[in-house]
């Protein structure tokens, strides 16, 4: 019996509540830009430190840095415009932009890595007529499963190691066609000479 087997087990013999965002999750909106900012800034500097977070994907969706933060605790931040759903696991000191929802965990009830990935079951969807759009009203409505912390933190623990097990993987599959393509392209060069 593994470990997470043994804990479920013993910590939840009669199953496992569902409650919805809002009960377990401080949710809100980001607004407009700060006053100071550095739009396209890639790394913090002595005068922008903070960084800026928008809705979307590339990049992290950073949008640059700025001199304060209205976010200080670790939290997830999800997309509720365009890119609907997509959500990152974001340290303190942040500020949100252009409706990015951020949900701050209530520590007492779940963790911040866990809250993360129960949000890919969640089956989060906007709004669909005109451009996609989620309001922290309809994202706090979504339910998601709340097992006691410590099966949350094996099930984390258990999903970091798939994660960074899959970015290994991925990055020695490019590798392994990068050396296919230098062969094949060494085999089948044929020199007149």
């Amino acid at each position: 019996m593994s470990k997470l087997e043994e804990l479920i087990e013993e910590l939840c013999p009669d199953g496992v509540e569902y409650k919805k965002l809002k009960e377990v999750a401080q949710i809100s909106a980001g607004g407009d830009l700060p006053r100071n900012y550095a739009k396209g800034q890639k790394v913090a500097t002595e005068q922008y430190p903070y960084p800026i977070y928008s809705n979307g994907t590339e990049g992290g969706a950073l949008y640059g840095f700025t001199d304060s933060y209205k976010i200080e605790k670790e939290a997830v931040t999800v997309s509720a415009r365009g890119t609907i759903g997509y959500h990152e696991v974001r340290a303190g000191k942040f500020t949100p932009i252009v409706r990015l929802i951020t949900l701050i965990a209530d520590e007492s009830k779940i963790t911040t890595k866990f809250l993360h990935y129960a949000l890919y079951i969640a089956g989060i969807e906007g709004v669909t007529t005109g451009i996609p759009s989620l309001t922290v009203p309809m994202l706090g409505k979504f339910t998601i499963p709340i097992p006691p912390l410590p099966v949350q933190n094996e099930i984390v623990r258990i999903l970091d190691n798939f994660t960074e097990l899959t970015a290994e993987l991925t990055a020695e599959l490019i590798a392994r066609k990068k050396q296919y393509e230098y062969y094949k392209d060494k085999l089948f060069l044929f020199d007149d000479s």
